[in-house]
């Protein structure tokens, strides 16, 4: 399992994430069409963010699923039969927390609260990059927020300098009419993907996260190593 990814990479992903955006945004300026480009990327991206939030509350799931299957085998047939019947590529957790135990021994309580701080930031790896995520789709939000108010602004500001001329004054409140909606639906995407959808999923994730690493500590404390010590003496 990998953890966090370093954090240069971390800072060009999101630099090329943040420029493209900018770019389109550009784009659909252009073409007259910014409310919906804008809110359309905010959607891609929050769909992105929600699946990959999804997808690392279903991989702690199934890491506790096959930790739990693991625990219940060392428990009816012992320890030593789980280390010797393991034939999968990428052991449960409770598999590699019982045989660091079993190098380090069950007294040395400092190396095995370290392992279990180091595997805990492991899998908060992907949930650090999912909470990232909802205060990038705010910013967003809040840049289209901007973006739409000072064409808004600008639109009005234009019109309002000289009334005479019908045609300019209706433009401009077309112009202003799309940089409102420009701003109300990108912060209406951002706010529903970022504040209400993803921020759940994470939230769900965290507290599972904690409530998984608590069990391993529980299930770890039941685990007889005291048969594996006699059969090795």
């Amino acid at each position: 399992m990998k953890g966090c990814s370093e954090p240069m990479a971390d800072m060009r992903r999101w630099f090329s994430v943040v420029s493209s955006f900018v770019l389109v945004a550009i784009l659909g300026i252009a073409i007259g069409q910014t409310a919906l480009v804008m809110t359309g990327q905010i959607v891609a991206a929050g769909t992105f963010f929600l699946h990959r939030a999804s997808s690392n509350l279903r991989m702690l799931t199934n890491e506790r699923s096959r930790s739990y299957k693991d625990y219940r085998f060392a428990d009816q047939y012992g320890i030593k039969s789980l280390w010797n019947s393991y034939t999968g590529s990428q052991p449960s957790i409770y598999f590699r927390l019982t045989k660091f135990v079993h190098r380090h021994g069950l007294d040395n309580t400092e190396a095995i609260q370290a392992w279990m701080r180091n595997m805990q930031i492991v899998l908060q790896g992907p949930l650090s990059v999912s909470q990232n995520a909802c205060s990038f789709l705010v910013n967003l939000g809040m840049l289209g927020t901007v973006l739409g108010l000072t064409m808004t602004f600008a639109a009005i500001s234009s019109g309002m300098s000289d009334t005479s001329d019908i045609k300019a004054v209706t433009e401009s409140l077309q112009t202003a009419l799309g940089g409102l909606s420009t701003a109300f639906m990108t912060t209406l995407a951002a706010a529903f993907f970022g504040g209400v959808l993803i921020s759940r999923v994470n939230l769900v994730t965290c507290r599972f996260l904690n409530e998984f690493m608590t069990i391993l500590e529980l299930w770890l404390q039941s685990t007889d190593f005291e048969n594996l010590e006699k059969e090795e003496r």
